[in-house]
């Protein structure tokens, strides 16, 4: 993604010479670096739930949600 730096320095110039055109392709320009953004959280987030219902190397489990017997995880997960 750009530098925020870089995308405010050339905001502040369209907008001071009042170039409607130069803004609104930064605008899309912008949109675009969120959207790229977006689809990385959505992918950082999926590895993050597939990490998280793994089972530890140290055998371990999380615990189990309270109110939920031992014997019932099965049926929480």
């Amino acid at each position: 993604m750009a530098d925020i730096n870089a995308w405010y320095s050339r905001l502040l110039a369209a907008d001071e010479a009042r170039d409607a055109a130069a803004l609104a392709a930064l605008a899309w320009q912008m949109y675009g670096q969120l959207a790229t953004t977006a689809a990385d959280l959505g992918a950082l987030r999926a590895r993050f739930r597939v990490y998280a219902t793994a089972p530890r190397a140290s055998g371990r489990r999380r615990p189990a949600p309270r109110g939920v017997q031992v014997g019932d995880r099965a049926a929480a997960a």
